[in-house]
């Protein structure tokens, strides 16, 4: 044990803006305009309305606003609230290396606790940095055993300790203080997966639970609760507790030389990232073989084996199921052409041409994945026609992931194409261009109001 916690929390309370790369500064800004994107597109679903009507019933201080609709409140429940809008319906980013969407925990947490303080752009995103950095961290100590057991899920495991190191960095917090936080952190990690076997909404709150325990942590360190050293790193620490494969070399494996941010995915479909591999191979074989929905007589599609049950729902029963079920996707691929967020309805649920087509589809463990990509999402088509020919695509780097980036004008366009409804194609555009530049911005609390219909 080398006393890696304490090792984050020194380079999180040591990092400054000028540490970040052009590059890690431009891919830092992806995450941050594809989630607000999220966060205002996706802000009017059900369980995002009642997740904010719950919290506002609770009140409190007039601290953060709520995106979109303008309510502020204190902290911890607006980053709750603009948290489950960021991922609210599986559009949000990913990272394949480290598991679990980032930006959906940090970026609300940061904002809400940089707009409280009147805190700058620039603040912000070196903060945004240092803690993506941490929870990457942690995440890749953990991968890719801990999925393969079924959980806990990366995001409200790991996600406690990277909004926790960014909110107490924020809050001018020392490397004691951030330890501490990290240490209070580990109270609030944990999580349960059963979602991708059962559905229910609640799986559309994991990142805000993050959001708003890791605030709870900083806050209570800032306020002197001290918490165990070595909580990732020691015996009863996360690592042990968490995985048995654990490599606790990584926590702090090429800390700031080499960057998690570099492994960040962004999606162009509406579903669980693995999916995404299964679309793309699925569309190369019927634009190369000339092939139609009556053509078909199979699907297999084969998964590592971390990441098999996850996207393997197939008789889904609400919204979050049909997003993690592979074969419904498959579908709605062939028969409506398009995996974005107007394809998964309840319509599209009760569809018995849907329902029919999904039923030729099967998901595999394909052991020899997980093996030849750790840190990828790769998925096997196989597909067999009615004529009797057997066709294949292996597709290692789906749309959108590290290895077939969406670039930053593709985001942009997915940004506005979330945004324009509820703010108008001008503002829309005219906010890309803020949130692109926020680091000239002096005050956080000034951009707060353009996010707001």
């Amino acid at each position: 044990m080398a006393d890696e916690t304490r090792q984050l929390a020194e380079f999180t309370a040591n990092f400054k803006y000028e540490h970040i790369p052009s590059q890690v500064r431009q891919w830092a800004l992806d995450v941050l305009v594809d989630q607000i994107g999220c966060e205002i597109g996706c802000s009017d679903l059900p369980w995002t309305r009642q997740v904010r009507d719950t919290y506002r019933r609770s009140g409190g201080a007039p601290e953060a606003t709520v995106v979109r609709y303008g309510d502020k409140l204190p902290v911890a429940s607006a980053a709750f609230i603009n948290s489950t809008f960021g991922q609210a319906f599986e559009y949000d980013d990913l990272n394949p290396l480290v598991r679990g969407h980032p930006g959906a925990k940090l970026v609300p947490s940061l904002l809400a606790i940089a707009e409280r303080d009147h805190l700058s752009g620039r603040d912000f995103l070196t903060a945004l940095v240092a803690a993506y950095e941490v929870r990457g961290h942690i995440g890749w100590a953990l991968s890719p055993e801990m999925m393969t057991r079924g959980g806990p899920h990366f995001g409200t495991t790991c996600g406690p300790f990277g909004v926790a190191a960014g909110v107490a960095k924020l809050l001018g917090m020392d490397a004691v203080g951030i330890c501490n936080a990290l240490g209070i952190a580990g109270t609030f990690s944990g999580g349960l997966m059963q979602y991708d076997h059962g559905g229910g909404s609640v799986k559309r709150i994991f990142c805000a639970v993050a959001a708003s325990s890791g605030i709870q942590a900083a806050q209570l360190a800032q306020a002197g609760i001290t918490g165990p050293e070595g909580i990732l790193e020691g015996a009863r620490g996360l690592l042990k507790i968490y995985s048995t494969q654990f490599r606790t070399d990584r926590l702090v494996a090429d800390l700031g030389v080499k960057w998690m941010l570099e492994h960040v995915a962004f999606k162009p479909y509406c579903v669980v990232g693995i999916i995404a591999s299964a679309i793309d191979g699925l569309r190369n074989i019927m634009t190369a073989n000339k092939l139609k929905a009556d053509d078909i007589e199979s699907i297999v599609v084969g998964y590592p084996s971390s990441h098999y049950q996850h996207a393997a729902i197939s008789a889904p029963h609400d919204l979050l199921g049909l997003q993690f079920s592979t074969s419904y996707s498959l579908a709605l691929t062939v028969l409506k052409g398009s995996n974005t967020p107007r394809d998964y309805t309840l319509a599209a649920l009760a569809d018995e041409d849907l329902k029919a087509f999904a039923s030729r589809v099967s998901v595999v463990e394909d052991t020899e994945l997980g093996k030849l990509y750790e840190g990828k999402l790769p998925g096997r088509v196989k597909l067999r026609t009615r004529s009797g020919k057997n066709l294949e695509e292996l597709v290692i780097d789906a749309k959108g992931s590290p290895g077939a980036p969406l670039s930053s004008a593709e985001l942009d366009e997915k940004f506005r194409a979330q945004v324009t409804d509820v703010l108008g194609a001008a503002r829309s555009a005219e906010l890309v261009q803020v949130l692109r530049n926020i680091d000239t911005l002096d005050d956080v609390a000034k951009l707060m109001p353009t996010l707001v219909a």
